[in-house]
């Protein structure tokens, strides 16, 4: 009985009327005159509620008030992070290009056999395979000459890069000739002990060391995706990093590596990978 009677008083309270009027401060004059209960009161003011909430949303979603929102990022943040992105995608496949570019550089050098970079086709027309394998032959000295130095300049036999003018590397007498079967991959130049060893064409060293086997090599990086490489070395006049010009010497004639049996120099001629014969760039 007792919960009956406290909530039946309750809804009387809430529904009882009250008179909201307005009037005027000096004359008393009503103004205004509104019947209210404390039901409607409420009703109104979760409705005002609502609406201001409700609105509150739309500004923020459909108006620039968003990007004042704490945690929600500008347009011109957005875009910036993507354009961040983009680059920096790119600059990963260039890095891993350049790395495997490299690593190729000093496979060639060593021996060993090359990295082929993924989803790449096979560039080799005539041959499918190229072999690297350690030959003796590679460094055999077949005659002992003594030549005054020359010097001449050629231009490039090859069509897709008739504008590159080559520089001989050495006045001497070739040895042993550029043979891809045997994996005899560059030329053997018999010339006067001392004799200096010119770039063949401008770049940049990029090799410049000494192994067991082909001693003292250095190797240049050319425009068009040119290497040249220098073997058998006694002396190494520019280090890695250094600047050269056509003709510039960076070495001297020798008879150092294992696979040496005289002072010679074995040069080798690269473009884009694969090893080339030299005497189709310069006339020796």
């Amino acid at each position: 009985m007792q919960d009956k009677e406290g909530l039946n008083n309750f809804w009387k309270k809430l529904l009882h009327k009250y008179r909201f009027v307005i009037i005027t401060d000096d004359s008393f004059e009503e103004k205004l005159s509104v019947k209210l209960n404390r039901l409607n009161i409420f009703a109104f003011a979760g409705i005002f509620v609502f609406i201001c909430f409700f609105s509150a949303l739309l500004l923020i979603a459909y108006t620039p008030l968003k990007e004042y929102v704490p945690g929600k990022s500008t347009t011109e943040v957005q875009k910036s992070l993507i354009e961040l992105n983009i680059k920096t995608d790119s600059l990963e496949r260039a890095l891993n290009s350049k790395e495997i570019y490299l690593q190729n550089i000093t496979n060639i050098i060593n021996g060993d056999e090359l990295i082929t970079p993924k989803n790449t086709e096979d560039i080799l027309s005539s041959e499918k395979e190229i072999f690297f394998e350690k030959s003796i032959e590679d460094s055999l000295l077949r005659v002992k000459v003594e030549t005054e130095d020359k010097s001449s300049i050629t231009f490039n036999k090859d069509k897709n890069n008739e504008f590159l003018m080559f520089y001989p590397p050495l006045g001497g007498i070739i040895t042993d000739k550029f043979n891809n079967k045997t994996r005899h991959f560059g030329v053997d130049l018999v010339a006067k002990e001392k004799s200096r060893i010119a770039t063949v064409l401008e770049g940049t060293i990029i090799v410049s060391h000494w192994t067991s086997e082909t001693g003292y090599v250095i190797g240049v990086q050319h425009k068009n995706d040119f290497i040249s490489l220098y073997k058998h070395n006694s002396v190494l006049l520019k280090e890695v990093g250094d600047f050269v010009n056509a003709g510039d010497h960076i070495a001297i004639i020798g008879n150092s590596g294992e696979l040496s049996t005289g002072p010679h120099l074995h040069f080798e001629l690269w473009h884009k990978g694969i090893p080339v014969n030299p005497e189709n760039y310069i006339s020796f």
